[in-house]
């Protein structure tokens, strides 16, 4: 009972920011594209407000808006019914149908609506507010970008309206928006920058938007002019738009980073809280947790040392931390941490999952069972420095950390973001992401990757609230590649000394895994997800082998996911008798599960889900299973932050 009492308990815990009403809700959204002729005909279905001094008055509680981007020699402001930044009066609850269009010839713009306390920072925090997303800038044909967005007028009070992008809102690009209240005679409003002004915002020059060099008609714009932009740093200038740089490397793009120093697919969508600062500093807060009930099939013990059934009710957790602060133009040093509730919930024996193998409990060997990972997950720091041909180079060190070796570990793969289980292939494809006492070093040539690693090849003992002693006697390589945006590969290969303390006579294990990851991002509410891993270890002359496919649908509020898993394990993983301890099983687990979000967007997301699982093993082994094939379910309550907007 208090077990349970503890599981609601945080479960409550994280949804309590679900209660703070943020000031606009967004209904939906659509991409449009326009042109001339096509806006005029909008605008004049547009609804007109009162025209004052600097504001625009509405008496209706359903309105049409359309805000267009300001002109090349006012290119930071919104044009609303002609007039340049005004403050907006609208009735309380209203409904906000918003046509915004980008005519500008070089930036991207987008349009946020929301509480912004104080002046604006040259990146201004988003995160509590709706909007449309980054429109790219006017085609030579003149077709323009826009996106119509529906809001929702949720709480009374005067808030902003405002560019997110770097430098645009601290520039002069925003307004104030009044919901059910007249605004103040004193209020603050925006005002034209003079030239003086334009100098000194970083990257900005009154003639050159974003001192982006003259171009010549039919020129385009370099890299290496973009990699010289003053005011860039801690921005990754490898493509077409400027991008956050990975906390990681300086030289990454943001979206590619994934757990220790491993790659995802430049599309992957991030679940995150971010908060930039003046200075180009970046915070990041990650993670999530499932609030659940799981039952596993057979008749098969699976306790271990006495503790723990085939069900459970308990809460798999992960948050993650991560903070970069550029040193330089070209540097950068970044500071990871990963921490799980594990050990306080889940216990040292863990949860029950069928053919799951590896580490103790009380000395005895978890069989049939996922094991708590530690408190401290990765405690990490990396330098990073880019070069002038745009390669990069940089070295991590964790104390606990992850060395070069595998695909992202599955809590980090967007393919495994709703599936609450690990893998039964983990400790043939990525158990090493707790590793205590690690340091890499990688060469990035912008899409392929060379890293080597140092580490300590022996797994983390049973007791997950210490630190363990560091070594550095195991050693790891790995090429990463990623051709496009979707797509992520990587071979990997390490010697591991003396990885398993129940297994002495393993004096050396050699650890080999190769992966392809695919991403494709249809648009904001649509993502799909897949990952297809093989892992092999080897030792002692003998070696086994695990193939996982995993994939992952998001659309809209909902998801549908999926795993396939086959894996040879011996008889010692599984503690069989002594009479078949040495003989070698195929083993598959196969799992489809569902997830429907009941609150999105909001800071964080809340969806109750669940996965069926099937699980099979040969007939030799019917008298430890009770059959050759098995079927478990399970109930969930996911909560993750919202996703990143772009």
């Amino acid at each position: 009972m208090k077990k349970l009492m503890l599981t609601v308990f945080l479960g409550l815990a994280c949804a309590i920011p679900l209660f703070a009403q943020q000031a606009f809700t967004l209904v939906s959204s659509e991409k449009k594209t326009l042109k001339l002729d096509d806006l005029t005909k909008i605008e004049a279905q547009r609804t007109l407000g009162a025209k004052g001094t600097s504001d625009l008055t509405f008496t209706g509680t359903d309105l049409r808006l359309v805000i267009l981007t300001g002109p090349e020699d006012d290119m930071l402001s919104f044009r609303i019914q002609g007039m340049r930044n005004p403050t907006l009066v609208v009735p309380a609850g209203a409904t906000l149908k918003i046509l915004f269009v980008n005519g500008d010839e070089d930036m991207r713009h987008d349009v946020r609506f929301g509480k912004v306390t104080g002046d604006f920072a040259a990146a201004p925090d988003a995160a509590e507010t709706v909007g449309s997303t980054r429109l790219e800038p006017k085609t030579e044909e003149e077709v323009m970008q826009g996106e119509e967005i529906v809001l929702r007028a949720a709480s009374t009070g005067t808030f902003k309206y405002f560019c997110s992008v770097r430098g645009h809102a601290k520039g002069g690009m925003w307004g104030n928006i009044a919901v059910g209240v007249k605004p103040d005679d004193k209020i603050k409003t925006p005002t034209k920058p003079t030239d003086s002004e334009m100098k000194d915002m970083p990257g900005m020059k009154p003639d050159q938007p974003m001192n982006m060099p003259v171009k010549k008609p039919g020129e385009t714009t370099k890299k290496d002019d973009m990699s010289n932009m003053p005011g860039m740093t801690g921005m990754n200038h490898g493509h077409n738009e400027m991008e956050m740089s990975s906390v990681t490397n300086i030289g990454d793009p943001m979206d590619r980073e994934s757990s220790g120093t491993s790659w995802a697919p430049d599309s992957t969508p991030m679940y995150a809280r971010m908060k930039m600062f003046s200075d180009g500093a970046t915070l990041m807060l990650m993670g999530n947790a499932f609030l659940r009930y799981t039952q596993v099939g057979s008749t098969r013990d699976v306790s271990v040392a006495g503790k723990g059934s085939r069900s459970r009710v308990d809460a798999p957790s992960m948050f993650m931390v991560m903070y970069a602060k550029p040193l330089s133009e070209n540097s950068q040093l970044g500071l990871r941490g990963m921490f799980s509730l594990d050990p306080l919930i889940q216990r040292g024996y863990g949860y029950p999952l069928l053919y799951q193998s590896g580490e103790l409990f009380r000395g005895e060997p978890i069989h049939d069972r996922q094991h708590p990972h530690d408190l401290f997950t990765e405690l990490a720091a990396t330098y990073s420095y880019r070069f002038k041909n745009k390669n990069s180079v940089y070295l991590y060190a964790g104390y606990p950390g992850e060395p070069a070796l595998g695909p992202p570990t599955f809590m980090h793969r967007a393919s495994a973001a709703n599936n609450p289980d690990a893998p039964i292939s983990h400790h043939w494809q990525d158990a090493t992401h707790i590793t205590w006492g690690v340091v890499t070093a990688g060469y990035s040539f912008g899409r392929i990757k060379l890293e080597a690693s140092a580490f300590k090849g022996e797994e983390p003992n049973e007791n997950r609230w210490d630190f363990d002693r560091p070594r550095l006697d195991s050693f790891s390589a790995r090429i990463s590649w990623n051709p496009t945006k979707d797509w992520s590969f990587q071979i990997s290969r390490s010697v591991l000394k003396n990885p398993e303390p129940a297994e002495p006579e393993i004096r050396f294990l050699h650890k080999t895994s190769a992966s392809a990851i695919y991403n494709k991002s249809f648009d904001e509410n649509r993502n799909w997800a897949n990952s297809f891993i093989w892992g092999q270890n080897y030792s002692n002359g003998e070696a086994t082998n695990s193939f996982l496919f995993e994939s992952n649908f998001d659309f809209y509020k909902n998801a549908v996911f999926g795993r396939i898993e086959r894996v040879q394990k011996s008889g010692h993983d599984l503690v069989l008798n002594p009479s078949d301890e040495g003989k070698i099983f195929w083993l598959g687990a196969y799992s489809l599960g569902y997830v429907r979000d009941l609150v999105k967007d909001k800071g964080i997301d809340v969806g109750l889900g669940g996965m069926m699982t099937i699980n099979s093993n040969p007939a030799t082994l019917v008298p430890y299973y009770g059959g050759t094939t098995h079927t478990g379910f399970q109930m969930f309550l996911r909560f993750r932050p919202s996703k990143l907007k772009h």
